[in-house]
This record gives C-alpha cells, structure tokens and sequence, in this order.
C-alpha cells in the first residue's frame, strides 16, 4: 500500500495540497482501511463497479454540500470529478494499475470534501477507548464481569485534528487505578465531561455477592482533564451519563434491586433502570420502576429523555427492546417505538438529530453485544399496524442496508456503534469490519471498532483507529442548544401514590367484543425477581421465566369507557380490561407506573398513536376518583392455594380424586414437583403468556384472546355437565376466570420460606422489593 501510494504522489494524483502534506502513514492507513472497505463488499480497489460506486456515492456528497448553509469551496473537487467523468465510464477498459490509480483518485477527493463539511472542519472529537466483556449487551456495563473476563484497560481522549491526523490527547486521568471505561458524553456547553469506570479487584474476583465486587460508577471532569469528581458510589453499578437541561444528570443504575429472569447459574445479572441526581451527586433517584433492565438515555430536543426498555412481561425475552420516553423527572412514561415487534430486536444508542424531529439509533441484537445497523427513526410517524398490532416499521430509514437487522435478520459480518448524528445526512460513527460479538453468533473476540465519518450517501471515511483496543463514542466538542428543562407538575398532596384517567377503553387498534362491555380495570403490581438470579428458581408457575405478582385491586370503568382511580407510586403496574362476568378482555404485556404526585391520563387501550382524546370531559371524571377495591384472598401476594384449591376442594375433588376411573387428573393437594397435584393437573387445560411455545400469542394481546377466553378449562366449566351438577357460584367462577386472567402462576414470592408457606396453604405478606 505504501508503494502504491507513493507511485500515486509521483503521478501527480495528489493535487490538493492538504492531502499532499499528510504523513504517509497517515495516508497508507486511510488507504489500507479503503481496501477493507471494498473487501467487505466483496471488491477490489481495480474492480470497476467499485470505480463506478465511489464516483456515484461522491457526486451526491458534492450535489449535497452545495446546498449547506454554509458552502464550502469544493471548486477543485468538482474540477476533478469533471476530469476523470470519462474515465469512470470507460474503467472496464483500463489496465488493473490505471484502475487502481483512478479509485484513489477519486476516493482521496471524496474525502477531502467530506472533511471540508462545516459540520466536522476544523472540530476535535472527545473519544473513548475501552475493551468489553463479550457475552450480551447485559453483561457489558456490569464491573463484576470486567474481574471475572480479567479484562482492563481504556481511557479518554481528544482526537486534536480529525480526518488530517491520528494525532491525540490523552485525558485519562492519572489518579484513577487500573480498570475499564464505559458509556462517554459531554455537557451541552462543551466544557464538561462525563464517563463511567470501574476499578479491577487485586487479587482473584470475588463472589457477585460479596460486598468487595467492584461496580462501574459514574465520574466527571473539565475538559482538560482537571478537576476529577466521583458522582456515584456504593455496590451498584451506575452508568450512562447523561446531561439534563435542568442541570441534573440522568443515568442507568442497579440500584432499584432485582435481576433479570433468564440467566443461567454463572450470570448474576442485577436490572438496570432509569435514575436521576444533581449535578453533584447529590439527591439520587429512581426514575423507573421498571423491572427488567433499560440502557442508553439522551435528551430529545423538547428536553424529553429517550431510552431503551426490555420488555419481556409475559412474552419473550429476546426479543422487544424498544424506544421509550420520559419526561426528566420519571413521569409521562410511554412507548416510542419497537415494543410490539421482532423484526427489530433492540433499539440501542438513540440520538436527536440536530435541527430534525429524527432520532438516530442501532438496529442491534439483544444475544451480543451493543452494535448494529444504522437507522432513522421519525417519531411522529411511528403507529401500531391495524392488520397486526405491532409496530410499523414505515418511520424507520435504514441507512446501512449492509448491516442487516442483528438477530433478528441474521448475525452481521461488521457492524456500527455509538452513532453521533451531525445532520440527517452526516454522522460521527464507530465502525468494525468484523463480526458483532457475543454469545448469539458465536463469536468470542472483542471485536474493534473504529472512529468514521459517514453520510447517507454510504462514504465512510477514517478518522481514528487503533489496532489493540476500540475506539468509540465520537463527540465533537463544541456548545450544542440545550433543550428546554421541563418544570415538574407533580402534586405533593397525593402523598406517595398518583392519579390516571383514562378516557375510553374501547379505544383500541383492535376492536374490543361489541357483546363484552368492560365493567372495571384489575390493576396487577409485577414483583421484581429477587432471592435468586437464576432462570426458573424459583418456578412461579407454568410459564417460563415468569414474574410473580400481586392484584392490587380492581377499579369501575363508567359506561363511556371512562376511569378515574388512584393507585400507589413506584410500582410496576399491569392492567386488565375485565368484562361484567369478570373474564379479562383485553390485557397489556408491559408495565406502567407512576411518581408520586403523578396524574396521567391515557385515551385507550392499545389505542392507534393517531387517535386524540374527545373533548368532552369523561364520565369518570365527573365523579370522585375510584380507590381500589382489594381482590379475593389469594390475590396479595398471588396464592393458588388461597385463591383456587379451596374451591377445588369444595366443588372438584369427589370426581377428581385421582383414582383410575377419574375422568381428569388428581385435584388434591399432595406435592407434584415445586407445585401440588391439582396444579400439575391442570396444566393441559389452561393457556398463559411467556417467553416460550405455550405463550397464547408471541407479540401482542388480541382482545377476546386472553388466558380465560382460550383456557379449555372454561368450556369444560361452562359445559353442561359442570354448570348443572357442579353448579359453581358466580364468585367461584370468577375467582378461577381472575387466576387464569392472572397468567395461571402459583406463587406471589421469590422466597423459598415464603414459597413453603404457600404450598401448605398459609398466608404470607407481600414480599419487601417491590
């Protein structure tokens, strides 16, 4: 490549005099990463279609950056792309050196017009260099796994002159010990900078769950790299700093308590939600009550927060890691996009575009690491399909079709990283020419990235690479507009619980039954999982990694469709739909709550993202407002044998008892692995939501289509036989419509002392994380 090179200068190809006063290592290694670039493709720097693509693809940059704001002087690029016009067309029949030689040419003016974009001339990049732990986006921003991998290494810097040099400042601070960084930004002036880091152990790592296990924790510096603060402290693991207007920092921490549900015995993996401090420290928050894990917060341009949810309530864990939004002090929460769809599995790093309603964001996978395609997304377009109910995928641009969908389109040869949007058309980017990593496609490596300049057209130019260890998270350090900070409308008199109303519950992508009015809302709280990481220990019933739960109460539902009814704060909640025989309707497969002092207010259930409340005032809210009216015993915690068996053993068990000429299987109360023999019985006769092949449907609740209405257990209750002989009373019935509605679990608790109890039929008292 040097040769090459050389030859080049000697032919006079380098006539802009920038280029020609580069270092030729400098220029070899923007060469060489060109050549990888057409390998990737499947092309050579002499293959004609390469010729054609560069031409084509540096044509629209010239076409586009004359209608920048501010044009730049591209006289000369234009002179030589008039030049070698000719040329181009005509490359098939040029010998491979002449071909060679015109590629170059070509790209090298390219570049330099791209590097002469007002929106990246003459700024510094803030970058980050770090080594990952390589498994699942979960472990990535985990310190434990960073001693476990013993892997360390990485710091900040300053990229001094980009696209013209890899000449760089190393703002590491001295003081820190040896470690691994993670999760870069900047303060919205451009003075302050923000990073999460975490020490390495000396000596063998410990336990998980042992109070010397080191966590990454969130720390801030000037510019220059003066003035080293820590933020966050404690055995948690805090990260992904983001600068708020009101000069806060919202950020990703452990704090809240509780793991994700599908791990395996050696991947204690704690969720992560939204949370909040000063811009000190101090006054530290949780913000989501969330209880799976989120990532990746940035503000939108009206002051919103954006950010990444795992949702897997009663439905897949693989799946459904979409784009949420939150106002700066944990209200308004609602879904953006993704959360009802697989042909997107995760919605990772999303940024505003400057001067564009727009979002910038990967496309990634949720078994590897973070990393994925590049696309666009335009929020105001995004709805839920009325043939399907999941998300429209009509809002998304995709601009690089190279990269396919990860996991959920296949497993990538290469891949982007932490995207910083410029414009709709420029973005800052890392960039890797190998395999995304991790444990869904097999590959063990830590992969590299590197620092990009790329535009819409598909030119991906070098700025920064190093060969031992990933370069990410380019930020050009400049003042950026800071959005307007939002004041908080929270109500100090509603003590610690909130308020909702909801205007018509008939409003709903999918019609609800005309012949089943809903007469009332159940209102679930999802209990954290706690006790224990590990997938399926304890067993909460039939499903899969499933979450235990307690029905906090249900509420009246006016015949407008309208509700008005408070409920507690900082509780993950779930709503049912329940008709006037109390058979859920409709139901949602992911969690709502609220801060204390919150009033909220929704239009539907499931209603299309076009649809504007009436503007006459609800029944609901012409009343005072509903408080909820507790459930059967059994239902706080969640109890099988409170709720169901002693109705089974008053009206099941002289038929039932287990004996050879039973017409169905034992419904006592004797031990069947973790659950009783009634319980075990029953199984072929319900359906339930999970992650796996029983869930009644895989992305969306259908109304009409819940536990209750799909059981064969209701048939056989209904059938003549049962409602002559059996003649169960309406409140039997509906407290086994509630326990099928209620996703069929068993137990309410995580605890194995607390489980005993429930097996022998004792109360316990709601479990303490909630």
């Amino acid at each position: 490549m040097r040769t090459l090179l050389l030859a080049s200068l000697a032919l006079g190809l380098f006539a802009c005099p920038a280029i020609a006063n580069q270092d030729i290592d400098f220029r070899a290694e923007v060469e060489a990463d060109w050549a990888r670039q057409e390998t990737r493709l499947g092309r050579t720097l002499s293959d004609p279609t390469a010729i054609r693509a560069i031409f084509e693809r540096g044509r629209q940059l010239l076409a586009n950056l004359a209608t920048a704001e501010e044009t730049p002087e591209l006289s000369e690029e234009r002179s030589i792309f008039d030049e070698v016009k000719r040329q181009v067309e005509q490359a098939v029949g040029l010998s491979e050196p002449e071909r060679v030689r015109l590629y170059t040419r070509i790209r090298w003016t390219v570049r330099e017009a791209a590097l002469k974009n007002p929106l990246v001339a003459n700024r510094r990049l803030l970058f980050m260099q770090r080594h990952r732990f390589i498994c699942q986006m979960l472990h990535e921003y985990m310190g434990y796994y960073y001693d476990y991998g013993d892997i360390e290494g990485g710091g900040v810097y300053v990229l001094e002159r980009p696209g013209h040099a890899f000449e760089v400042r190393d703002l590491t601070p001295a003081s820190l010990p040896r470690g691994n960084y993670t999760t870069l930004s900047l303060s919205h002036d451009g003075e302050t900078i923000y990073f999460a880091f975490a020490a390495r152990t000396d000596g063998a790592a410990p336990d998980f769950y042992s109070p010397e296990r080191q966590c990454f924790h969130i720390y801030t510096m000037n510019l220059d790299g003066g003035n080293l603060r820590q933020l966050t402290f404690g055995p948690h693991d805090d990260f992904d700093p983001c600068p708020l207007p009101d000069a806060g920092i919202a950020f990703m921490s452990t704090r809240r308590g509780g793991f994700t549900r599908c791990n395996n015995p050696w991947e204690p993996l704690p969720a992560h939600t939204l949370h909040r401090m000063d811009g000190d420290g101090a006054n530290v928050r949780t913000l989501s009550f969330h209880e799976t894990s989120e990532w990746h917060p940035s503000v939108l341009h009206d002051g919103t927060i954006v950010y990444i949810r795992w949702d897997y309530v009663d439905r897949s864990a693989a799946h459904f890691h979409g784009l949420w939004l939150s106002n700066p002090d944990g209200t308004s929460v609602r879904a953006l996009f993704a959360n009802y769809t697989q042909r997107i599995n995760a919605c990772y790093q999303p940024k505003a575009i400057p001067n564009s309603n727009k979002i910038a964001l990967l496309a990634g996978a949720h078994h590897a690491n973070v990393g994925g395609s590049l696309v666009l997304l335009d929020p105001e377009h995004t709805e839920l399909d009325r043939d399907t109910g999941e998300d429209s995928l009509d809002p998304i641009e995709i601009l690089t079709p190279d990269v396919c969908f990860a996991e959920a389109a296949g497993w990538p040869g290469s891949y982007f990283h932490s995207p910083w949007p410029l414009s709709e058309d420029y973005f800052l980017v890392s960039f890797s020419f190998d395999p995304l990593p991790g444990m869904g496609p097999g590959v063990d490596a830590d992969t590299l990235t590197g620092l990009y300049l790329f535009d819409r057209f598909g030119n991906l130019e070098l700025l920064y690479r190093d060969a031992d260890i990933s370069s990410m998270y380019p930020i050009p350090i400049e003042a950026r507009p800071m959005p307007p900070a939002m004041a908080s409308v929270l109500d100090p008199g509603l003590g610690d619980e909130g308020e909702f109303v909801l205007t018509d519950v008939a409003r709903s992508v999918f019609p609800l039954p005309a012949d089943r009015p809903v007469a009332a809302l159940r209102v679930f709280q999802v209990l954290p999982k706690s006790e224990t990481h590990v997938a399926n220990q304890p067993r909460i019933g039939y499903a899969n990694a499933e979450t235990a739960r307690v029905l906090l109460g249900t509420v009246p539902v006016e015949t407008d469709g309208s509700a008005y009814f408070r409920a507690p704060a900082r509780k993950p909640l779930v709503f049912q739909a329940v008709d006037a025989d109390g058979r859920a309707v409709q139901g949602m497969r992911s969690v709502v709550y609220l801060q204390p002092g919150e009033r909220r207010s929704c239009v539907g259930c499931h209603e299309p993202t076009s649809v504007t409340p009436s503007t006459d005032t609800p029944l609901a809210a012409r009343r005072a407002v509903s408080r909820l009216e507790s459930g059967p015993e059994g239902t706080d915690p969640w109890s099988y044998m409170l709720l169901v068996q002693p109705i089974l053993d008053r009206r099941c068990v002289r038929c039932h008892d287990g004996a050879e000429t039973a017409p169905a299987p034992d419904l006592g109360r004797r031990p069947a692995d973790d659950f009783v023999a009634s319980y075990t019985g029953l199984r072929p006769y319900v359906r339930w939501y999970e992650w796996g092949g029983e869930t009644i449907r895989p992305v969306i609740t259908k109304p009409g289509e819940m536990s209750t209405d799909v059981s064969p257990l209701t048939a056989i209750l209904e059938d003549a036989t049962h409602a002559n002989e059996v003649q169960l009373t309406e409140p039997e019935l509906r407290d086994l419509y509630l326990w099928m509605d209620g996703n069929a679990a068993f137990y309410g608790s995580y605890s194995a002392e607390e489980r005993s109890a429930q097996r022998n039929g004792e109360a316990i008292p709601r479990p303490a994380l909630q």
